[in-house]
């Protein structure tokens, strides 16, 4: 009988996408072609909502059960989850019915709370996060208006790093996503040196493929655009500068907004030019990066930045901020523009060099493929991922 291996990440059902999404569904697969039988604990956003529940003294929900991609999938309710630290604080019974000493244990999110389960029940685990909680966090925090919210992460803030650094110090092995979040790490301890790794998300090569003819007139960019870390208001602002001398050019925004994110763009001095795209498929998106000239990654930090690998292995250059992940794999006139800072002056600068040169861009091209396929494919991470899974640092 094969061994249970969970995998505790965040909320499936509800994200479905993105990085923490790709690299839980892959380390899945990868568990599984190992002999393992894996299954996801999450925590439930319809369940979320507890605080009336809880004034009450109501017990919130312990477990309900679904399937994600094929893979058997908990899901539990949390206690007073608005506060961060205890979004993976689940009922304990619940668990113990759950998880045993049986149990292989991996925390594989973006979210390092996801391994609190583990540390609840004191059992052994692995961690594979997307970032340090105050990297992930402190651009949301720091620009987003004094409210309830705001009020609430401020006191979720020290205990959200107490639990980090229990759960690190725990940890039997830690993978980085990038050396930027390893670093991150290691500034908390640097005597976690030899627990921790550098294992970067890989992409689907087979899946992510430039097409045999593709019409390069647009800029992609892919995320929640009213989160404050991604910072779009650089990205339209050098779109705006751009559109006048690229008559052709495009702007394609992929992701979730509200209604401010929706005036924001109808208000562009270009808005006719600006495609706005949410819910797509997995298949809708891929086409949108096979016909981008580039993809934009304008934040202001990201732990990974998933976004670009999937690009590059489609053949479009990426051109980033020194936002942190992609720096691991954006290289400037090799396969994208690594900005130096957070201007439009530059952002501009790039975008008109890249669609004003044909020759240029179809090399970027090139290489953007070439080292998807050689740095962050499956069959290059893999190796790496054995590694994690089978503890062989140890």
């Amino acid at each position: 009988m094969s061994k249970p291996l969970c995998i505790s990440t965040l909320d499936l059902q509800y994200y479905r996408f993105g990085g923490a999404v790709t690299k839980a569904l892959v380390f899945a697969q990868i568990a599984k072609d190992e002999g393992f039988s894996p299954f996801f604990l999450t925590p439930s956003l319809p369940l979320h909502r507890t605080v009336k529940r809880t004034l009450r003294l109501q017990i919130p929900p312990h477990a309900r059960e679904s399937v994600f991609a094929g893979y058997p999938c908990h899901e539990m309710g949390a206690i007073l989850p608005e506060f961060e630290f205890n979004a993976h604080r689940f009922h304990i019974p619940s668990l113990k019915r759950l998880l045993d000493s049986s149990t292989a244990c991996f925390a594989v999110s973006g979210n390092n709370s996801a391994a609190r389960p583990f540390l609840d029940l004191k059992l052994p685990f692995s961690v594979w996060p997307g970032s340090t909680f105050w990297e992930d966090c402190c651009d949301r925090f720091k620009q987003q208006p004094w409210n309830l919210r705001k009020i609430v992460d401020s006191i979720s803030r020290t205990e959200c790093e107490r639990l980090e650094f229990h759960i690190f110090s725990q940890a039997r092995q830690i993978a980085a996503d990038t050396h930027y979040t390893r670093k991150a790490i290691l500034s908390r301890n640097p005597a976690w040196v030899p627990k921790l790794m550098v294992t970067p998300i890989p992409v689907d090569c087979r899946l992510f493929h430039p097409p045999p003819n593709a019409s390069r007139q647009q800029l992609v960019f892919i995320g929640r655009l009213s989160d404050p870390r991604k910072n779009i208001s650089l990205l339209l602002e050098a779109f705006s500068r751009c559109a006048g001398q690229r008559p052709q050019l495009a702007l394609v925004m992929i992701g979730s907004g509200d209604e401010s994110t929706r005036r924001l763009l109808q208000s562009h001095s270009h808005a006719g030019r600006i495609r706005w795209l949410q819910g797509i498929s997995e298949e809708e998106k891929i086409r949108e990066l096979q016909n981008a000239a580039a993809l934009i990654i304008p934040s202001f930090q990201e732990g990974f930045g998933i976004t670009g690998a999937e690009a590059m292995a489609c053949g479009a250059p990426v051109i980033t901020t020194p936002c942190g992940g992609p720096e691991d794999f954006v290289v400037t006139n090799q396969n994208g523009f690594l900005l130096n800072g957070f201007t439009p002056d530059e952002m501009t600068d790039a975008i008109l060099r890249l669609t004003g040169d044909q020759t240029l861009q179809n090399n970027l091209a090139r290489q953007a493929r070439e080292h998807a396929e050689k740095h962050l494919s499956l069959e290059a991470v893999k190796p790496l991922l054995l590694e994690f899974l089978h503890g062989k640092k140890l």
